[in-house]
C-alpha cells in the first residue's frame, strides 16, 4: 500500500474517531476505536449518526 493511501486511510479513520468521541462514543465491544479498521468505524458512524450518509470527512 502507499504512503498517499496510507496516511489518506489514517486521516479518514482519525477524523471518524474524533467525531464519535464528541458523541460519547469510546469503544466497540471490547475494542477501544483506534483498534478497529476503517469499516467498522464508518459502520459504527453511520449506525450512531444515521442521517449521515456520505463520509467525505
Amino acid at each position: 500500500m502507499s504512503e498517499q493511501i496510507y496516511s489518506d486511510i489514517q486521516r479518514k479513520k482519525t477524523s471518524i474517531i474524533d467525531s464519535l468521541i464528541h458523541l460519547g462514543i469510546y469503544k466497540k465491544g471490547n475494542k477501544q476505536l483506534y483498534e478497529l479498521t476503517l469499516h467498522e468505524l464508518e459502520t459504527v458512524y453511520q449506525i450512531v449518526n444515521p442521517a449521515i450518509r456520505d463520509l467525505s470527512f
